[in-house]
């Protein structure tokens, strides 16, 4: 039943983020264990959580400061405690030309070479994540890819925060300028697993009314 309710809590959180961008879908999965202990084997059921990092659909927004990535990778952003990583491409531009995040946070640049007007022409911004206003080269956004992305923890404003050490890919995501990623839950089939996560922990709940009666027949008094 534990684990039951622990699958719960995951699409119910896949549920929640149906409209949240760049949201990546959390997925369980459980299995029987043995641990030996000192008067024999004791059986069990444990429960592994992960996170589907699959590609959500991209939506267009027309807005000139979302993008989207295509691939594997993530948006560096500087946190107040070093770096963390993103999927979500709603970006904004403050009035001293700081690229942010919906949070306040800036978008972390490989190179950047000059400055961005706010008052100044359309921002270009190509594929490989270089980004022009008019004829000047403002630098390059840092995107980056993890060899290990299960390692990843997610923080509760929705940041990925890497582990110390962890080896950092040459990432292929692929920049699109005026798109948003959508979250890769999908409400139907969330619906659907539900039903069948309810349905099998009624089933245990029904077991274990029927051990409980037997019980309550073999120890009343006669």
């Amino acid at each position: 039943m534990a684990a039951q309710q622990r699958s719960l809590d995951s699409i119910a959180s896949n549920l929640a983020n149906l409209q949240t961008v760049g949201f990546k879908r959390g997925v369980t999965a459980s299995h029987e264990v043995e641990v030996q202990r000192p008067r024999g084997a004791v059986r069990g059921v444990t429960t592994l959580a992960e996170v589907d990092f699959a590609q959500g659909n991209l939506q267009r927004s027309g807005r000139e400061l979302d993008l989207a990535l295509h691939g594997e990778g993530f948006f560096a952003v500087d946190g107040p405690d070093g770096e963390v990583y993103t999927r979500d491409g709603s970006f904004h531009l403050t009035q001293a030309g700081v690229l942010v995040t919906e949070d306040g946070l800036p978008v972390a640049w490989d190179l950047l070479s000059g400055a961005i007007d706010p008052v100044g022409q359309p921002l270009k911004i190509d594929e490989g994540g270089n980004v022009r206003q008019g004829i000047q080269d403002i630098g390059r956004l840092r995107v980056v890819a993890f060899e290990d992305q299960a390692a990843l923890r997610l923080d509760r404003l929705g940041f990925w925060h890497a582990p110390a050490g962890a080896r950092e890919l040459p990432a292929d995501a692929r920049v699109n300028q005026y798109a948003l990623e959508e979250s890769n839950a999908n409400g139907m089939e969330e619906m659907v697993a539900m039903i069948g996560v309810q349905r099998s922990f009624e089933v245990v709940a029904r077991v274990f009314e029927a051990i409980n009666q037997t019980y309550e027949r073999l120890t009343r008094p006669f």
